[in-house]
């Protein structure tokens, strides 16, 4: 019994020892693996390391980067705002030096210069963040006098000399620049006092509007003189007396109505009341709010016609043609009390037609009468309307043509091809009106528009077309 007693503890220690040593072996894997771990962890650690290092060095270099593009486009306006300024400084002095030089060669200098310092101005506008239909008057006046120029300069290289009507247009151009000049240099103190940032001022609105747009509105606010463009005499406003809009004087309501029931309607619209203006013509003006933008409408208080509409184009492609746009003019001014209109002038400037208007009666076009209608080829709307040829020329004619058509052809002398033949009334410089056959000729050095009188058979007026970026101009 002692020695099966004695067998037995020693089994019992062995077992203790056994459990001793799996115990041992389990810590030491423990430790094994845990050490095996550590490597693992650090290689885990030292990734996320380099990972988050990449990140911050790039976003560093992507902020570093849009900094830096940031301050070459802020370059970029400022360098093209201050060149624009220091252009239209310079067109100002050639123009006023212009008046003074006797010879032609001297002239065709001072004229190639000009050209030059439009082409300058209008690079300027074309790379500022500026909203365009904001200086849409300003770019088509500096468009105009870089053809001017083109064209005089074209006739004194030929050896022919401009007429006292052709220079005399120089005076209205240097006073219209020195307005301009003004309006600019005043608005460079304010840019240098507050540090004006041309980056902050081109963020637009959801209206298509930003800072530098407003504060450069058509540089700034000009009051544009008409001059030589935009089809033919459409720049007759040689009367301040109104004639056009009969005897009738109506109210701000019967004006309002008159927006709403005829102008605008079928359409959902607000119209409020803004100001009553005593200019030349009479006008009640108003704020028109639409569904998608806000329109400035002025009705005459002789006879309540629309005298202006103005509101701004959308940004976009042009969904509908030039021909469609007539359209849309032509119904637009005859819905209005603008009877018997026809298209007889159109000029497209991206997603912009400028349609000319015209009544005829009995085959014959009355251009004293003229209104412009300005439509976007985007929204497909008309946006804009100028009746003041019409409210101080309109009145009953009884035109004669005492002259064949046939005779009157005559006087154009040879190689020409006719496109086209129309009886009109035109008025002259001098403010007299006539009746006039208009020829409208294809010769050897381009197209023209000749106006034969139709009672004294003598050419009263010629008008070259001429092609100015893809736009075709009269002058």
């Amino acid at each position: 019994m002692a020695k099966n007693k004695i067998k037995s503890e020693d089994f019992e220690q062995e077992k203790t020892n056994s459990q001793s040593n799996v115990n041992q072996d389990k810590q030491t894997k423990k430790k094994s693996n845990a050490q095996k771990a550590i490597p693992v962890l650090i290689v885990v650690i030292v990734s996320l390391l380099v990972i988050l290092t990449c990140v911050l060095i790039a976003y560093y270099q992507v902020y570093k980067s849009g900094k830096q593009n940031a301050n070459i486009l802020e370059g970029v306006y400022t360098s093209s705002y201050y060149s624009m300024v220091d252009n239209v400084n310079n067109l100002a002095v050639d123009v006023a030096k212009y008046s003074t030089l006797s010879s032609n060669q001297a002239k065709l200098a001072s004229l190639t210069d000009m050209n030059t310092d439009c082409s300058y101005i209008l690079a300027g506008l074309g790379t500022l963040p500026i909203n365009q239909e904001n200086v849409v008057a300003s770019t088509k006046f500096f468009n105009q006098i870089k053809g001017l120029c083109e064209a005089y300069a074209t006739k004194l290289s030929q050896g022919k000399s401009l007429t006292q009507q052709e220079e005399v247009i120089f005076d209205k151009i240097a006073l219209v620049l020195g307005k301009i000049k003004a309006n600019l240099n005043e608005q460079n103190y304010g840019m240098y006092d507050t540090n004006f940032n041309f980056i902050d001022a081109s963020i637009f609105d959801k209206s298509g509007m930003n800072e530098l747009s407003s504060s450069m509105g058509d540089m700034v606010n000009i009051d544009y003189p008409a001059m030589i463009f935009d089809g033919p005499f459409s720049t007759a406003l040689e009367t301040k007396i109104v004639k056009g809009l009969g005897k009738v004087e109506v109210n701000k309501e019967q004006a309002q109505n008159y927006l709403k029931n005829d102008v605008f309607a079928n359409r959902k619209c607000e119209i409020k009341f803004k100001k009553e203006t005593d200019g030349d013509v009479k006008t009640y003006d108003f704020i028109v709010e639409l569904e998608d933008k806000k329109v400035d409408a002025q009705v005459s208080v002789l006879g309540c016609k629309l005298i202006t509409l103005s509101s701004y184009a959308e940004t976009g492609d042009p969904i509908i043609d030039g021909n469609k746009a007539g359209e849309m003019a032509k119904t637009f001014a005859n819905n209005i009390g603008f009877e018997n209109m026809q298209e007889v002038w159109r000029e497209i400037h991206e997603n912009v037609a400028y349609i000319n208007l015209a009544p005829v009666v009995d085959n014959v076009i009355y251009y004293p009468d003229l209104v412009k209608v300005k439509v976007d080829l985007t929204a497909q709307d008309v946006i804009g309307f100028e009746a003041l040829n019409y409210a101080f020329n309109h009145v009953e004619r009884e035109p004669e043509f005492n002259v064949g058509e046939n005779e009157a052809e005559n006087m154009l002398g040879f190689d020409y091809e006719i496109i086209k033949t129309s009886k009109a009334v035109i008025r002259l410089d001098s403010g007299k009106e006539i009746s006039a056959y208009e020829f409208f000729v294809e010769r050897i050095d381009g197209t023209y528009f000749y106006y034969i009188d139709a009672n004294t058979n003598e050419i009263a007026k010629v008008m070259k077309l001429v092609s100015i970026k893809g736009v075709d101009k009269l002058i």
